[in-house]
């Protein structure tokens, strides 16, 4: 699935955008790039022109809608216009076609925003803002948004890290105890076990339900940095992937669910006999331990009330948040998350400003304390009534104090028995490190997903019992490898951004060159 765009047709749609009109402003003054001082600017380097900048995204449309008039509020002479993105692909294609392009955007697929150059150079710009340093640290650390290059093309925009979920009622009801918050990985695992209890005088309980795979999970969490640094999924250490981790994380989910510890999925026959109800989330059945489930399960389970009751108190649930567990005992370790990227497109005539545009909206300490300001006033709600703060809200990737009291202030306050532990507090201390998952940011990631992964069914064949993860482990790794090397030669040798050296390239080719023998 080649959806390379060549530097000479970027060029060509580069030039288009510019001529075009409403693209990136009116002005005829445009940036220089460079990070320096344009005609028409004042002393901190912002245009004092009249400009129109366009911002495209996936989040609550109310929120950015208020947070684009919050940035015009502080540089009056700029005017934002906001974009909900139905399909990235579609959207930024047909507005490529037009001459009508964003001067910001923020995508889900990387793939696609590398392949057809969308996504400009800010380098210079990250690296001389201050606040950048001050970051989660795996984003500089992995340079998250740079996609394994010297080049910073992106910044995480948008982060919510995966969630494991524990309903105490269940616990309790089956006299077990509750784990610690650091916890590791057999220690959940054992958990599930011991949770899962068929008496046949009732409804069974199962030890998991799950949104998200444990797999997925399992391949951040696998290892030390000492052995081997994963960067991403599938055992990706920055260079390459090594699936072995996979199948080990895979193997054992398979193993659960054959083994009858894994709870129905929704709208399916078994959750109907399980559960008396085909469209029942297993959540709210009373009947599981542990969630691996996404952040935004706090919207619905602190925020729904059904009845006049609240959602926990109506299905008689008691659930308190926990990390995912690291299969080594260290409190501090990468945790994997949701984390689109934005960035200023190739097009823009006024980068700079664009890339202020970036920062208030994803990460920047004044944005955020904008975001909370529309956050804390509950008042304040979507086109569907909902308060601002339960409209997927995201995390902040800034470290800053002030803004985490105030963030942290928006959930409750949920201890143990004993008073020793606030499962939130502990919670959020321990999602600093996070790594995005493959699709944000690992070049030719979906290419090996699409053409090779997704299309031999190694989920369904592993999850039915009738393969063995660790059959498919050596192959699939050297597949993710070609994917990968092809990809970082097309988006970023000659043919694309050209910021590869020669050393580089010759080491991506041998790998592409190795597949085809």
């Amino acid at each position: 699935m080649k959806k390379n765009l060549s530097k000479a047709a970027a060029s060509i749609l580069a030039a288009a955008m510019v001529v075009g009109t409403a693209a990136c402003g009116s002005s005829t003054n445009a940036d220089t790039g460079s990070g320096q001082t344009a005609q028409g600017s004042g002393e901190d380097g912002v245009t004092t022109d009249n400009i129109t900048l366009t911002y495209w995204h996936y989040e609550d449309e109310t929120t950015i809608n208020i947070l684009a008039e919050k940035f015009m509020e502080k540089y009056p002479n700029i005017t934002v216009e906001t974009k909900v993105i139905s399909d990235m692909s579609t959207d930024l294609s047909a507005a490529a076609a037009a001459g009508q392009f964003p001067d910001v955007f923020v995508g889900t697929d990387s793939d696609t925003a590398l392949a057809n150059m969308y996504w400009a150079d800010i380098t210079d710009y990250y690296n001389n803002d201050p606040e950048t340093a001050n970051l989660m640290a795996t984003i500089n650390e992995y340079g998250i948004g740079m996609f394994d290059t010297d080049v910073r093309y992106a910044v995480p925009a948008w982060y919510q890290p995966s969630a494991i979920f524990i309903d105490r009622n269940v616990i309790n009801k089956l006299n077990l105890e509750m784990p610690r918050t650091d916890w590791t990985w057999d220690e959940m695992i054992q958990l599930i076990k011991d949770a899962t209890v068929d008496d046949r005088t009732g409804m069974k309980y199962y030890g998991l339900g799950y949104y998200n795979r444990l797999d997925s999970l399992y391949g951040i969490a696998a290892c030390s940095p000492e052995e081997r640094a994963l960067k991403g999924e599938f055992g990706f250490d920055g260079t390459d992937f090594d699936l072995s981790y996979w199948a080990t994380g895979e193997q054992q989910f398979s193993d659960l669910k054959l083994g009858g510890y894994v709870a129905p999925q929704q709208n399916t026959q078994a959750m109907e006999d399980w559960s008396g109800d085909w469209s029942t989330w297993f959540g709210a059945t009373g009947h599981v331990a542990v969630f691996s489930e996404g952040f935004w399960s706090y919207q619905n389970l602190w925020n729904t009330e059904i009845d006049g009751q609240s959602y926990q108190d109506y299905y008689g649930l008691d659930i308190v948040p926990y990390v995912t567990p690291n299969v080594v005992d260290e409190k501090e370790h990468n945790v994997i998350a949701n984390m689109y990227m934005g960035g200023v497109s190739t097009s823009c005539e006024h980068p700079y400003e664009a890339y202020l545009l970036l920062k208030f909206m994803t990460f920047g300490v004044d944005g955020w304390n904008a975001r909370l300001d529309i956050y804390e006033d509950e008042s304040i709600t979507n086109e569907s009534g909902v308060a601002l703060k339960h409209a997927n809200m995201p995390v902040p990737m800034t470290l800053d104090e002030g803004v985490w009291t105030r963030y942290r202030a928006l959930f409750p306050t949920v201890t143990s028995e004993d008073g020793s532990v606030d499962y939130w507090d502990d919670y959020f201390a321990s999602i600093t490190r996070p790594v995005a998952y493959g699709w944000y940011s690992i070049a030719g990631y979906w290419n090996f997903c699409d053409q090779y992964f997704n299309s031999i069914g190694i989920h369904d064949l592993v999850d039915a019992g009738t393969a063995k993860a660790a059959d498919y482990a050596d192959e699939a790794t050297r597949q993710a490898n070609y994917y990968h090397a092809e990809a970082m030669i097309s988006y970023f040798g000659p043919s694309g951004y050209d910021v590869l050296s020669e050393e580089d390239l010759a080491a991506y080719q041998a790998v592409v060159d190795s597949f085809a023998q």
